[in-house]
């Protein structure tokens, strides 16, 4: 008898000794050098890779489901999560937390927007606040160190949380591709440096790739510097994958026009072989450049315009896109035409919006007193109002749903959304609707693993704890009918947890431990959060310099 016990104390403490380590480990391998910032992000780009990419979505027939979310709703009010906007002599309210974001219906995300110097060619973050500061719930004012915030450091949790949803940087956008912006597309030298700078920034802030929206390479000389620099990109980006060990590819994606104008210089053979995914930006057909009504997303036909998706869709196709690598684009908002008799009439004013003049929010719509008017030959839907000859194009979930069956049945990859915040909720979403359509949505997993960073070593950590549970789960159930734990070790009446919130599988697993002891002692368990102590305890992200441990802080 007693050599049972003095063995059941031996393996028990073996076992609680383990979990300890395991916990040192853990924050160990989270610490970033103090230096990290000034470290070169060192990926070869003249090694010689096959650029050739075809993308094979972690289940087959898997689809894709990509929305914009944009940082600039962040910025003009600092100590809000919403923005008001005046909608005629309402308010309208415009979401803008990355908490808000439900991640079920989605695969990736795109955050929006950063810029390029036109005079060196580097990428640089547009918006530091609502990038890096704005704390959310939960985030300390009395951190020490220089601890990322803001909407990075909530989407990074968010792909922790959701190991499908990839986190994509978009880069450019109509304002930053004007007054010459891309024209550095030309220059060898910088094309160089914005891949410099596109590695790094993949590395320092925990993104899964880099998405371009270049509106648009208007010469055949940007077309081509463009697709060499898509090429420099898609090699930086597997020799980094073949360079740390990954089994997982980072993104590259472009948002492509949809009208002839727009897309006819595109060196699409070169593109597509660089590309994870085309976002065919398959709207804003229709608007007040326009003398007449008409609808701004038409799946089919488009006789006034001459823009279709359908004859966008077919005509990258033909010149060398693949079918699986394109996004349909799907408006969350509308276009307005006022004092109009309805679609192909002339029209005097487009109204106030509630994103800008003449653009109304999905959210929105449609305006009160307005009958909702659907088309399915081509495609379209919208509201008007008879008695203010007031007419708004947009999509209704209907017509979504149609959109997303056509990609179904034409092999395309998935949808596109531009943007997230201006969604509605419920079985009235269009990302919900479409994600409904498609039943099986990409599994691909994201990256957590980034050089010089905070989440060094997790996939190696996470299944050694992993391991660790199935062990106590087992000597707990060898040993429970020969002695109650309780008796073994002297331990509090209530045992303080801290929550770590920047691994949730360290807390997990602590968890777990904690339930599969729970039925042998009397004694109870609560969670004590990190930030409960925000003087000790420190947010560990991609984006850290060197911190104290927590496990060396702990009280």
């Amino acid at each position: 008898m007693a050599l049972s016990a003095f063995l059941r104390r031996g393996i028990l403490l073996a076992a609680v000794t383990l979990t300890a380590l395991a916990l040192v480990n853990a924050t160990e391998v989270m610490r970033r050098p103090p230096t990290f910032k000034n470290h070169p992000h060192s990926v070869d780009t003249q090694r010689k890779v096959n650029p050739h990419v075809v993308h094979k979505r972690a289940t087959s027939g898997s689809k894709v489901q990509a929305a914009y979310f944009t940082n600039w709703y962040v910025a003009p009010q600092r100590h809000t999560h919403i923005l008001v906007l005046t909608q005629g002599s309402g308010a309208y309210t415009v979401p803008i937390s990355p908490t808000d974001i439900d991640p079920n219906d989605l695969t990736h995300i795109l955050y929006s927007f950063a810029d390029v110097s036109a005079d060196t060619g580097s990428i640089f973050l547009t918006d530091s606040w609502a990038d890096e500061q704005k704390h959310y719930a939960g985030d300390s004012w009395n951190d020490v160190g220089n601890n990322l915030y803001g909407c990075l450091k909530q989407l990074y949790l968010l792909k922790l949380k959701n190991r499908n949803l990839k986190v994509l940087l978009s880069v450019g956008g109509w304002t930053y591709s004007q007054a010459g912006h891309f024209n550095f597309v030309t220059d060898a030298t910088k094309r160089a440096a914005f891949v410099t700078s596109a590695v790094s920034l993949i590395e320092n802030y925990g993104f899964d790739g880099i998405d371009i929206d270049f509106e648009y390479p208007s010469s055949d000389a940007l077309a081509s510097g463009f697709a060499s620099l898509l090429t420099s990109l898609r090699v930086a980006f597997d020799n980094l994958q073949l360079q740390k060990g990954d089994s997982t590819p980072y993104e590259l994606t472009a948002a492509v026009p949809a009208g002839s104008d727009n897309y006819e210089h595109l060196h699409v053979t070169t593109m597509n072989d660089a590309l994870t995914y085309w976002n065919l930006m398959s709207y804003d057909y229709a608007g007040s450049w326009l003398t007449w009504a008409d609808n701004q997303a038409n799946l089919y036909y488009g006789a006034r315009t001459n823009v279709s998706t359908d004859k966008a869709v077919k005509w990258y196709i033909a010149n060398g896109a693949t079918a699986s690598k394109i996004n349909m684009g799907i408006p969350l908002y509308g276009r307005a035409f006022e004092n109009t008799n309805g679609i192909g009439s002339s029209y005097n004013g487009i109204g106030p919006g509630t994103i800008e003049a003449g653009v109304y929010s999905y959210k929105a719509l449609p305006l009160a007193g307005a009958q909702v008017y659907e088309n399915l030959t081509d495609v379209t839907s919208y509201s008007y109002d008879s008695s203010k000859r007031e007419l708004v194009t947009y999509d209704t979930p209907n017509i979504a749903s149609i959109k997303a069956q056509y990609v179904r049945d034409k092999g395309l990859a998935g949808s596109m959304f531009w943007e997230l915040s201006t969604d509605k909720t419920g079985s009235d979403s269009l990302v919900a609707t479409t994600a409904n359509v498609y039943g099986s949505l990409d599994q691909t997993q994201n990256h957590i693993k980034y050089q010089h960073g905070a989440v060094n070593g997790r996939i190696i950590l996470i299944l050694f704890f992993q391991s660790l549970v199935y062990l106590v789960h087992t000597l707990v159930h060898l040993f429970h009918t020969l002695v109650h734990v309780s008796e073994l070790i002297r331990v509090p009446e209530l045992i303080y947890v801290p929550e770590l919130v920047y691994a949730p599988e360290l807390d997990s697993f602590v968890h777990a431990v904690l339930d599969e002891l729970h039925p042998y002692f009397n004694h109870t368990y609560q969670h004590q959060p990190l930030f409960d102590h925000p003087e000790v305890y420190h947010f560990h992200s991609p984006l850290v310099d060197d911190q104290p441990s927590l496990i060396d802080n702990y009280p």
